[in-house]
């Protein structure tokens, strides 16, 4: 006789639309059930069960609904909707998987840069006399090799094709290193400049001998699945079994995508690119690199390297020629990273006399201040609420997020869709937009707080509504979205970051946001936003009117520049070193700002229709 409890029970899923049959132990939550059979499930909380996106429609055997599903589905859970990181096999199931993060995804793809001359760091050498091996000898015994430990096997392969009698005919430099030759003339040598960013990742391939751009490509960053902010990755990184080597593998599986596409889309050979230069958060590029960012995480915040890096492009498996480099631009500190530096280098931060304010809103509000070549620049940990995630309906900009709101004379709500279709939810320049509208119109006071009903012209009073007994507002009776009293704080607690942030960094300068003459705001975030918006919620102060200007994905624009331009690839390092990076969290009168710079503008009239 056995204990029949303590025999292990297995039970098969079945998930759809793939129809894909995943057998697992009882008591696994479908989001391991899924991962195990290697399909995505979108999690932006890694199924710590505290985002409640990863929704799935499910029938059969499942434990109970918990507090938390109770509260995230409400009425849903009468429709078979469930929270996959909650929800618990106890038989047979079949499960829907309603986001994958598949859906059409919307990047900002190009950014503002100033001028640079072609001047690529890669170059073809081509020897005219095909005769003359001696020559071609010298040249290459000439020549340091870029990586050193790959020479003996370069020079194997020389000695091999010879006996063949096939000699080089063009050999690869990178400032006057040897990266490869080829034995064929005229062949075509390109290059990726990469911007490696959180939610998005954007590629652009372009031809290292006559600088024309060949495309532009962009996805979801694949890690999204385990973790929708670096925080949330860097302890997956560290609590999972293999966590690095999944996240790692991830990420270089996605900018194969982005290679495949770009090249199969002419019909070009992914093994003609011989650089990828990398713009990125420290975060990230630890990621890219294999490397734990474990550090990150924990003060004193230190990371593993900020110093540029040329990786073998067979070590991290990229689609690209064989002895061809990955190019990780230099991060300033551990929030305040290549991407940022990238973005400095593309604006012609180096040119620049008027005194500037460079901000990048998301996950963390990276900021540097220029004042006559004096670079002062910190971070300050907004959290996702911006980007519209940990927010009751909100989304990334994909197709169906609510992207724009305005509210009319009238009190009519406008809506600006991605993709002009049915709203599904709303991403953060929505989300700004909106909490500012509500500001400006009196539904939202100054100290977070839904305005009383009576205190509201009728149109707007009615949309203010009780969802799982607490109070929110209805922005679109499609799709059922609004925005709730907690997700009003979650905006709140972020942009009183970022403000408090601000005043510490120009006080640093003792100057004030009088004496600044230009806000450039950069980054994915920032493309769709109204100045006014940021203004409206107190993100920027009234003074700054006139002075914003939206100026893209600069990472991206950085990391082409260095691509193209052997100034530029010098620059950037400088930039890297001359930034003053501010650590907050040693300044005492930190808690203090962040605390006044809590409050919205105070917009307590009523609009009169």
């Amino acid at each position: 006789m056995y204990d029949r409890k303590l025999v292990k029970q297995y039970h098969e899923v079945i998930f759809l639309p793939e129809g894909r049959h995943v057998t697992v132990q009882e008591d696994t939550t479908l989001l391991q059930a899924a991962r195990a059979g290697g399909l995505t499930v979108e999690a932006p909380c890694d199924g710590r069960g505290s985002c409640g996106k990863c929704r799935v429609r499910v029938s059969g055997e499942l434990t109970p609904p918990d507090e938390f599903e109770v509260s995230q589905l409400g009425d849903l859970l009468a429709e078979g909707l469930r929270l996959a990181c909650r929800a618990r096999i106890g038989g047979s199931v079949r499960a829907e998987v309603l986001h994958t993060g598949s859906e059409t995804f919307v990047a900002v793809t190009e950014g503002k840069s100033c001028q640079w001359s072609f001047d690529p760091p890669i170059r073809k050498v081509a020897i005219e006399n095909p005769e003359a091996g001696c020559e071609r000898r010298a040249l290459v015994s000439g020549g340091e090799p870029v990586f050193p430990e790959k020479f003996p096997a370069m020079l194997r392969e020389l000695a091999e094709k010879e006996r063949q009698g096939l000699l080089p005919a063009e050999i690869i430099m990178k400032n006057d290193k040897i990266v490869a030759w080829q034995y064929q003339a005229g062949q075509p040598c390109y290059g990726i400049a990469l911007d490696l960013g959180t939610t998005s990742v954007v590629a652009e391939l372009v031809d290292l001998i006559s600088s024309e751009s060949l495309g532009t490509s962009a996805c979801l960053n694949p890690q999204a699945e385990y973790g929708g902010d670096v925080l949330t990755r860097i302890s997956f990184a560290a609590q999972h079994t293999n966590g690095m080597q999944i996240l790692q593998k991830k990420i270089v599986e996605g900018i194969n995508n982005l290679i495949d596409r770009l090249t199969g889309e002419q019909n070009l050979c992914s093994e003609d690119i011989f650089e990828v230069v990398v713009a990125g958060n420290t975060t990230m590029l630890h990621l890219l690199m294999g490397v734990s960012p474990h550090s990150l995480a924990q003060s004193p915040y230190r990371p593993v390297f900020t110093q540029q890096m040329e990786v073998s492009a067979t070590e991290l498996g990229v689609h690209m020629a064989a002895r061809g480099m990955v190019t990780v631009l230099p991060s300033a500190a551990a929030f305040v990273g290549a991407d940022i530096v990238a973005g400095l280098l593309a604006i012609g931060h180096y040119s620049y006399s008027k005194i500037t304010l460079f901000i990048d809103i998301g996950t963390n509000g990276e900021l540097v201040v220029s004042r006559n070549g004096k670079l002062v620049g910190t971070s300050s940990a907004a959290g996702p609420a911006l980007e519209g995630m940990n927010i009751s309906c909100g989304c990334r900009a994909e197709s169906g997020a609510i992207e724009g709101v305005i509210i009319d004379s009238n009190c009519h709500i406008n809506l600006e869709v991605i993709g002009d279709g049915k709203p599904k939810g709303i991403c953060g320049s929505g989300l700004v937009d909106l909490v500012a509208e509500l500001v400006r119109c009196g539904v939202i006071e100054a100290n977070g707080r839904f305005a009383k009903k009576d205190k509201l012209v009728p149109m707007l009073a009615s949309r203010l509504v009780d969802v799982d007994e607490r109070p929110a507002f209805l922005v679109s009776e499609v799709g059922h979205i609004y925005i709730s009293q907690k997700d009003v704080r979650q905006v709140q607690l972020a942009k009183g970051a970022i403000a408090a942030a601000i005043e510490l960094l120009l006080k640093e300068l003792d100057i004030s946001c009088t004496d600044v003459e230009e806000v450039l705001v950069a980054g994915a975030f920032g493309a769709h936003l109204k100045p006014s918006s940021l203004i409206g919620i107190g993100l920027l102060p009234p003074v700054c009117q006139g002075k914003i200007r939206f100026v893209g994905n600069t990472a991206k624009a950085g990391a082409m520049a260095v691509l193209l331009n052997r100034q530029a690839a010098m620059d950037v390092v400088e930039i890297a070193q001359a930034i003053k990076v501010i650590d907050l969290s040693c300044q005492p009168e930190f808690q203090d700002c962040f605390i006044k710079s809590l409050s919205y503008p105070d917009r307590t009239k009523t609009i009169m229709i």
